[in-house]
């Protein structure tokens, strides 16, 4: 009994800690009572295909302590490859926004409780949405539970491939930033040639304060049509996660 417990807790730990930054499950609104229940049934049924290293029922305290705190950085390093997606697209729309002239304007995401952009908290919440209706989350639970294949309780090792690849997913969520935030980058940058241009022709207008209106006009109506654009790219990146998910885990795990 006390070996099923030890199982059940280590499991849970390490499901604890990488639902405090998965996306939704990190929110500010989601009930901590909530969360724990969902770690603690993930936790349940995981439990039935893991073994326990040999020497943790011995009761050494120190080493019992040492192997909790390594499922806390597995669980928020698995968690962590999971969260990029949501600051790719935060980061995008802080560039819309710049460019639309809507930096001072903020909302507060569902779930949130700091503002951003209200371009990143239109293309948060449409993430959340493809998340879910791609069916992206039960292929992440079920890495999570295959992921003890590879990476055993009290296993892991950290290595230059491992950091390899986490650079490489860093590097990778600004290159998916840019390619949502592209067309509105470009034509704010054509709209501000057409502004340089019309400036020395009419010397009298000042466009400087005409040009907030231009671009916050036809800014917007390109967000809109770019969305299923936005939307292509953040799938393609959602259908990425879980070969994402593994191949962190199989490094960690040391293998290849």
């Amino acid at each position: 009994m006390e070996v099923l417990f030890l199982t059940w807790f280590l499991v849970f730990v390490r499901a604890g800690a990488m639902l405090a930054v998965f996306p939704i499950f990190s929110a500010a609104a989601m009930p901590i009572r909530l969360r724990l229940a969902v770690a603690g049934f993930l936790a349940l049924l995981t439990m039935p295909g893991v073994a326990l290293p040999p020497d943790v029922s011995s009761g050494d305290m120190i080493g019992t302590v040492g192997l909790v705190a390594q499922e806390v950085c597995y669980g928020l390093l698995l968690g962590g490859v999971v969260r990029l997606v949501l600051f790719s697209v935060g980061l995008a729309g802080h560039y819309i926004g710049t460019e639309l002239g809507l930096q001072l304007s903020s909302l507060i995401a569902p779930g949130e409780t700091t503002p951003s952009s209200t371009p990143s908290v239109i293309l948060q919440m449409m993430t959340v949405m493809l998340l879910f209706s791609l069916d992206i989350h039960f292929e992440l639970l079920m890495g999570f539970q295959q992921s003890y294949g590879a990476l055993p309780i009290g296993g892991g090792t950290l290595s230059n491939a491992l950091f390899d690849h986490v650079t490489m997913l860093c590097g990778r969520t600004f290159v998916v930033a840019v390619r949502i935030a592209a067309p509105i980058i470009a034509v704010g940058i054509v709209i501000n040639l057409l502004m340089m241009v019309l400036a020395r022709a009419v010397p009298t207008m000042n466009v400087f304060v005409e040009s907030f209106s231009v671009r916050i006009l036809v800014g917007v109506f390109l967000f809109g049509f770019t969305m299923s654009l936005a939307a292509r790219e953040i799938s393609n990146y959602l259908r990425q996660l879980p070969n994402d998910f593994v191949m962190v885990t199989k490094l960690l795990g040391g293998g290849a």
